[in-house]
């Protein structure tokens, strides 16, 4: 059985975004082999380098989820916990799902911060 401690945070909400799925979560349970947090957290991140790259949500489903709920989009597009907050900040610099959807095909290990980062770049550019 796998435990994690109630301290390990940042190991539980990069498996509850990253393992999302039923298929995903048995995949994980098949390729672990030493139940600690090194090797969790290495596991985790090859895993949704992977989903990333050749798994990625399909451009309408983002599209529909990104218009009935804009942060559990943006959390399960870039695989990473977004809060309203964040956002609110990637609304405040003039991002669209359409954007995420350009910079994701061009960098697929693009973070949201860093999508926000590139949108404030380019509306200052217009500028």
């Amino acid at each position: 059985m796998l435990k994690i401690s109630p301290e390990a945070v940042q190991i539980r909400h990069a498996m509850q975004i990253i393992l999302n799925t039923v298929e995903r979560r048995n995949a994980f349970i098949r390729r672990i082999i030493n139940v600690n947090d090194q090797a969790i957290q290495h596991l985790l991140h090859l895993m949704k380098d992977e989903y990333l790259r050749y798994e990625q949500l399909s451009n309408e489903a983002f599209m529909a989820m990104y218009a009935m709920n804009p942060v559990e989009a943006l959390s399960v597009y870039f695989l990473e916990s977004v809060d309203v907050h964040m956002y609110w900040e990637w609304c405040d610099a003039g991002g669209t799902g359409e954007q995420a959807i350009q910079y994701k095909h061009e960098a697929p290990f693009l973070t949201l911060i860093q999508a926000i980062e590139r949108v404030e770049e380019e509306m200052y550019a217009r500028t």
